[in-house]
């Protein structure tokens, strides 16, 4: 396959520059594979596992929601929050997962769809943790 390069930016700064085969994410509007010489794309990106293929080789990360673009020169994510499954604390994820369940169960002074959106973000850490 021919690589395309990827630029995965945070709001801490630039996470990842490489040259890559494929990318696999999940949009707004379902999962798509992105190979080099990929039609133009904007889309918003979900809270989900995503993954590329770099020499061969799969690698997989937690990424918490941002946006894709896709140009003939690079695909760019802007990204949330992304995490490699050894940069994951599973410990500190399991612990989020428990407040935020804590949080649904006692809905009357908060903030319901932000204590969701937390546990999908605790559920995404924990199964790219795992996945390893």
């Amino acid at each position: 396959m021919k690589p395309f390069r990827l630029k995965i930016v945070t709001p801490k700064g630039i996470y990842k520059e490489t040259d890559i085969e494929m990318l696999n994410l999940t949009t707004l509007a379902g999962q798509i594979g992105i190979l080099a010489n990929h039609i133009p794309l904007a889309s918003g990106i979900e809270i989900s596992e995503m993954n590329y293929i770099q020499n061969g080789q799969r690698y997989i990360f937690a990424i918490a929601g941002g946006f894709v673009y896709v140009n003939e020169d690079e695909t760019m994510i802007i990204a949330n929050a992304i995490e490699a499954p050894e940069e994951i604390d599973l410990e500190r994820a399991e612990n989020a997962k428990r407040r935020a369940e804590k949080r649904i169960a006692d809905a009357h002074d908060v903030d319901i769809v932000r204590a969701e959106m937390a546990l999908r973000k605790a559920l995404n850490r924990i199964h790219v943790k795992n996945a390893i």
